[in-house]
């Protein structure tokens, strides 16, 4: 009876296993940063025009200034 042996390449299990790992903290930080940033736009949302005239953000800049460059 003969044994079939397999060289594995480490390199190669622990990128997979990095990116593994990694994937979920990545998709739980963009829900946290997406929640945050829905907070914040709805706070600025429900200033009135003085006060968001005080801390120079105009009421049709509000989306981009929270989110910034997507």
């Amino acid at each position: 009876m003969t044994a079939i042996t397999f060289e594995y390449n480490t390199a190669i299990f622990s990128t997979l296993f990095a990116l593994v790992t990694k994937f979920p903290v990545k998709v739980a930080n963009g829900i946290y940063r997406a929640y945050k940033c829905r907070q914040a736009e709805k706070q600025l949302s429900a200033m009135d025009a003085h006060l968001l005239a005080d801390i120079g953000v105009a009421r049709g800049d509000i989306h981009s200034r929270v989110w910034g460059k997507l």
